[in-house]
C-alpha cells in the first residue's frame, strides 16, 4: 500500500466516559475503503479550566485525528500502522484557548470600529441647522389654542 492521493475521511461513532475523560471513537475510511478504528481521549477538567465547552470536543478531536493523519502520510506510515489512540494534550488545550481570546479580541474590535460614526458636517456659522444641540427651542401653544 502506497502514499494515498486522498486523506483519510473519518467519521464521529461515539464516545465513552472513563475516569474524568471522554474517549471519542472515531472510524477512518481511506482511499482502499477499509475502515479502521481511532479514539481520541480529552481530559474533561483540563477542557473546563482553559473554557472549552464540552459540545466543541468531538471537532477538535477530529481535527487532531486529521493532522495526525497528515503527518503520518508525510512521513509514509501507512493508516494501518498510524496511532490509533491518541489524546487530546494540555498544550493543544491552551493554544486552543489562546486562538478562541485572539478571536473574541478581534470581533470585539471590530464591533467597535463598525458602532463609530463618521462626524456629522458642521455648518458654517450664521446657517440654520435642524440637528444641532444649540437650536431655539419652538414656543409651545397652549393646548387649544392656533386652530
Amino acid at each position: 500500500m502506497g502514499k494515498s492521493l486522498q486523506q483519510m475521511q473519518f467519521t464521529l461513532t461515539g464516545f465513552t466516559q472513563d475516569t474524568g475523560c471522554r474517549v471519542f471513537a472515531y472510524e477512518g475510511t481511506g482511499e482502499d475503503r477499509i475502515r479502521i478504528r481511532f479514539t481520541v481521549r480529552a481530559d474533561l477538567a483540563l477542557s473546563r479550566k482553559y473554557g472549552i465547552r464540552l459540545q466543541e470536543l468531538p471537532l477538535m478531536c477530529l481535527g487532531i485525528l486529521e493532522r495526525s493523519s497528515l503527518s503520518d502520510e508525510a512521513g509514509g506510515t501507512e493508516p494501518a500502522h498510524a496511532q490509533r489512540a491518541l489524546t487530546f494534550t494540555e498544550d493543544a488545550m491552551i493554544r486552543y484557548a489562546d486562538d478562541c481570546v485572539a478571536a473574541r479580541d478581534a470581533a470585539a474590535l471590530k464591533r467597535t470600529s463598525q458602532r463609530r460614526q463618521t462626524p456629522k458636517a458642521v455648518p458654517p456659522p450664521g446657517e440654520f441647522n435642524p440637528y444641532s444641540e444649540i437650536a431655539p427651542p419652538v414656543p409651545l401653544k397652549p393646548y387649544g389654542q392656533g386652530w
